[in-house]
C-alpha cells in the first residue's frame, strides 16, 4: 500500500478538478488523440466481449465511451476513481449517452489493499485496465499496485491485467517532463511481468516510442 508519508498520486487530479471541474483537462492527458490511440492499443490486446472490465482510474469514463461507440460489446464495465467529482460526472454521463452495463465505484486504489481483491469477488471482474491511472507515480509505487491487482485477477480463469504508462526508451535527446507525469523503464516492467505469467505482451509502436501498454493474462 502506498504509505501515507509518500506522494499522493491522486493530488494532481483533486487539484485539476478543484481548477477546471470534471471536464477533459482534469485527466491531465496531453491530447484526446493519445488518450485514443491508448484506448485503440488496449482493445486489440484485450478480447472485452462479454466480459467484465474493471477500469482503474476511469477518469471520466472515456474508455467505457470507446468501447461502447466502437461496438464492442462488453459483458459489464467497472469505472474506478478516487476524485468524487470524476465519479459523479460519469454517473450522470453514462445515464445521458447512455452507455450500456455501467457501474462506478469511488476507491483509492493506491491506498486500498484489498481494493482488487473485492472487485474480482464482489463485481466478478476478469479484466483490470489502466490507463494513465499510472502516470502520476513512481515506478516502484506503480509496480506495487499493479501486483495487487495481478495477485486478485491470477485466481480468475482467463483473466487478464492491461495497463499503459510513458516509456523512458525512445529515439532522440531525453525530453524535459511536463506537470506530475513519471516514465518508467520497459524493460523493468516487462522483467517485473514475465516474472509473474510466460503470457505477456509489450507493445511500443503506437506513440513514436513514448507510451507503453502491457498485457499480462492468467494461464
Amino acid at each position: 500500500m502506498i504509505g501515507a508519508d509518500q506522494p499522493d498520486p491522486l493530488k494532481p487530479y483533486r487539484e485539476a478538478v478543484s481548477s477546471v471541474g470534471p471536464a477533459f483537462e482534469a485527466l491531465l492527458w496531453h491530447n484526446k488523440d493519445f488518450q485514443e490511440r491508448r484506448f485503440r492499443v488496449i482493445a486489440e490486446l484485450i478480447d472485452a466481449t462479454g466480459r467484465v472490465v474493471a477500469d482503474i482510474g476511469c477518469g471520466r469514463a472515456d474508455l467505457a465511451a470507446h468501447m461502447h461507440h466502437r461496438g464492442i460489446e462488453y459483458g459489464r464495465y467497472l469505472g474506478v476513481d478516487g476524485v468524487p467529482e470524476l465519479i459523479a460526472f460519469c454517473r450522470e454521463r453514462a445515464e445521458r449517452e447512455p452507455l450500456p452495463e455501467c457501474e462506478f465505484v469511488e476507491g483509492d486504489f493506491a491506498r486500498t489493499p484489498d481494493l482488487f481483491g473485492s472487485l474480482v469477488r464482489s463485481r466478478g471482474v476478469e479484466v483490470f485496465a489502466f490507463s494513465g491511472s499510472l502516470n502520476t507515480f513512481e515506478q516502484d509505487a506503480a509496480l506495487e499496485v499493479l501486483g495487487r491487482a495481478w495477485e486478485a485477477i491470477a485466481s480468475v480463469h482467463g483473466g487478464a491485467l492491461v495497463f499503459n504508462f510513458l516509456s523512458n526508451r525512445f529515439p532522440g535527446p531525453p525530453r524535459d517532463e511536463i506537470g506530475p507525469a513519471r516514465r518508467f523503464d520497459p524493460l523493468a516492467i516487462l522483467e517485473w511481468a514475465l516474472g509473474r505469467t510466460g503470457s505477456v505482451i509489450l507493445r511500443q509502436d503506437y506513440l513514436p516510442g513514448h507510451d507503453a501498454t502491457v498485457l499480462m493474462r492468467v494461464g
